[in-house]
């Protein structure tokens, strides 16, 4: 992380997809790196377990997240609770918390808030891993950081609970802090949304393929690795410190773009079924305004 020195890093979330090529990436660098995860969708089998500590827990559970907080020297927060079963197909995070907005409250705000807390008795920086979830509908696009945030689904609504934490910890105990706003990211070692579900219906089934929606949703997709790279590029900047950031390409794709794209490469030609509906929070369109982030 440029830094001169072997930084000791803390990654919550660590095994989970994101998390894995960021402790992949951390581990390249030379830094010693932590992950905690309680394994809820991430798998040890994602992180290289001969190079990090691991540690199975929760990060509601405060006295375990003190003592790891207590000695890093920077926390990445990417921890939250992800369903893993096949019956919520594209669009997981969102569809389970409407089902369970208890339990997505509770990991998202509540394990936020905890590690928050210990990060200032430990006065410790925190990058925290939020979405584009939060911003809700918007008239216009790209989504700027100064944009309304009006989420319609629990998810979006208990990450934006999470990152008024932040703001607040930041801004009344001079907690050095970051949020970044993820958009649609995909790349290896993802087992949920479009891009992974749409591959595997067509694995099963070559000749039709029926999709969620009507095909005119948009999107801004990244590639994972591409995220980190945004991550460490915050976490290296002082000037960045305090800020909101927006993680993304700024470029739009439509659903129905990306199943032609799809389609192309593998060679194939099936009958689309669009279902002309979609579950409830979900968002017609998302494209992220990148500019603050590119400096």
């Amino acid at each position: 992380m440029g830094s001169g020195h072997a930084r000791k890093i803390l990654v919550t979330g660590g095994a989970g997809f994101i998390g894995s090529h960021l402790v992949t990436r951390l581990v390249s660098e030379e830094d010693v790196v932590c992950v905690l995860d309680n394994l809820s969708s991430g798998s040890v089998e994602n992180i290289p377990v001969e190079k990090v500590e691991f540690v199975e827990g929760d990060v509601r559970d405060a006295d375990l997240v003190g003592r790891l907080v207590g000695r890093s020297d920077i926390v990445f927060h990417l921890a939250e609770f992800i369903p893993e079963t096949a019956k919520y197909e594209i669009g997981h995070v969102i569809r389970y918390s409407v089902d369970n907005p208890l339990l997505d409250f509770d990991v998202s705000c509540r394990g936020s808030l905890v590690l928050l807390e210990k990060c200032r008795q430990h006065d410790k920086r925190l990058i925290f891993a939020s979405t584009s979830a939060v911003y809700g509908p918007q008239n216009e696009v790209p989504i700027d950081e100064e944009c309304r945030t009006l989420p319609i689904s629990p998810y979006g609504a208990s990450k934006l609970c999470a990152e008024q934490y932040v703001r607040l910890y930041s801004q009344l105990y001079g907690l050095p802090t970051n949020v970044l706003r993820l958009f649609n990211v995909f790349g290896p070692r993802q087992r949920k949304y479009v891009l992974h579900d749409t591959l595997m219906k067509l694995h099963e089934h070559p000749q039709t393929l029926e999709v969620m929606g009507t095909g005119e949703e948009t999107r801004d997709f990244i590639y994972v690795k591409d995220v980190v790279d945004a991550i460490l590029l915050v976490a290296d900047s002082r000037v960045a410190l305090g800020g909101i950031f927006n993680v993304g390409t700024g470029k739009a794709t439509q659903i129905k773009e990306l199943i032609q794209m799809i389609t192309s490469i593998l060679g194939i030609c099936p009958e689309v079924r669009y279902s002309r509906r979609s579950w409830k929070g979900d968002i017609r369109t998302l494209v992220a305004d990148t500019n603050r982030i590119r400096g």
